[in-house]
């Protein structure tokens, strides 16, 4: 493969006669030499054409800030993050390796203070309600010691489509006004709108074996998250289907917009006039940076700037970790942390900032 340098500043695109092929990659241009390429259909190709096909498929499910992380690993290897993404896929595939992981995702919110609100009564009992506060930290809602609507069954933060289980569900309507134990089979869905997608009844969880209950996944550590998210405010469905009945009735749930401070009963036209909320609020930082490297090296895989609600995005690999991670913001003390796991590095948290 040549490359094509032309001191009249030329550029060429496409097939030249039988002489050769002129294209651009990364801004390079370069020329190769005309051939009809050979299809012989082997076993063997048809099987990598397979894992090939399967690393696009896998790369078209993963989120802006998903696709980001490979393009910062891509650095300096002059190929795209989804020709880095179909290298290792390939190269896990034909050694029987573990494929590549979905890279873990979070979003850090800088602030240079906190505040826990407990017990907030709501300011009228319209839905959706304003918090007296805001923005809040994600995860952190939940409600107060006075409760007079409806349960919440699930508890969903809008931004990254994370949606908690405050308490146990071990029973669920029967499709007549009536409820039963929880058995295998039974399901809970969600369904909502994002980004102009609808998406129906997606699957939160299905009760496998044994089980008789979906468990509480009250924090956002261990919370499920949606296929597609932000989720759209006010666009949320619960439902659980009873296998027994083949019925799928509406649970109550709380959506929850961190940024904005508000909240919304899917299920209740309005909040009781007794209703509370604890929460923690922040007084957010805009222009922090969050720089993160491979441990022990200076190759960065991550570098973003807080926005005007403190928010950071992060996304990274499983397979490159460990990371060091850095935060700083002009007239106030960085905060260091070293060998962090993906897990741990991309971790939803209010990171607050001391000033100096």
């Amino acid at each position: 493969m040549v490359k094509i340098i032309n001191i009249f500043g030329d550029q060429y695109s496409g097939q030249a006669g039988k002489a050769g092929v002129f294209a651009k990659w990364k801004g390079r241009q370069y020329r190769r030499a005309y051939v009809i390429p050979a299809n012989p259909k082997t076993t063997m190709q048809q099987i990598i054409r397979g894992y090939f096909t399967n690393a696009i498929a896998a790369w078209h499910t993963y989120h802006s800030i998903q696709r980001l992380v490979y393009s910062y690993l891509a650095t300096g290897l002059v190929m795209s993050g989804m020709n880095l993404l179909v290298r290792r896929w390939q190269l896990a595939a034909t050694k029987l390796l573990t494929l590549p992981y979905d890279p873990m995702e979070g979003v850090k919110q800088i602030a240079s203070a906190s505040s826990q609100n407990d017990d907030e009564e709501v300011p009228s009992t319209a839905n959706p309600t304003t918090l007296t506060n805001k923005p809040v930290s994600i995860g952190s809602l939940v409600a107060g010691a006075v409760w007079a609507s409806p349960a919440q069954e699930l508890l969903i933060d809008i931004e990254m489509g994370d949606v908690r289980i405050p308490i146990a569900i071990d029973e669920i309507p029967t499709g007549a006004n009536g409820v039963e134990a929880c058995a295998v089979g039974d399901k809970l869905l969600i369904s909502y709108t994002s980004g102009g997608r609808t998406i129906t009844r997606e699957e939160i969880q299905v009760l496998i074996a044994e089980e008789t209950e979906f468990p509480a996944k009250a924090t956002i550590g261990v919370a499920y998250r949606t296929a597609y998210y932000p989720i759209d405010f006010k666009s949320v469905v619960v439902e659980s289907y009873n296998a027994s009945t083949e019925s799928y009735d509406q649970l109550e749930s709380e959506e929850i917009d961190n940024i904005n401070g508000q909240a919304y009963l899917d299920m209740s036209l309005l909040y009781s006039a007794t209703d509370t909320h604890s929460y923690l609020s922040f007084t957010p930082i805009e222009g922090a940076k969050l720089e993160v490297t491979k441990v022990d090296t200076s190759f960065i895989t991550w570098r973003r700037y807080s926005d005007a609600n403190g928010y950071i995005p992060i996304a990274q690999t499983l397979e490159d970790e460990t990371y060091d991670w850095t935060l700083s913001a002009g007239l106030y003390v960085s905060v260091i942390r070293a060998a962090q796991s993906a897990v741990l590095a991309t971790r939803h948290e209010c990171v607050v900032l001391t000033g100096i």
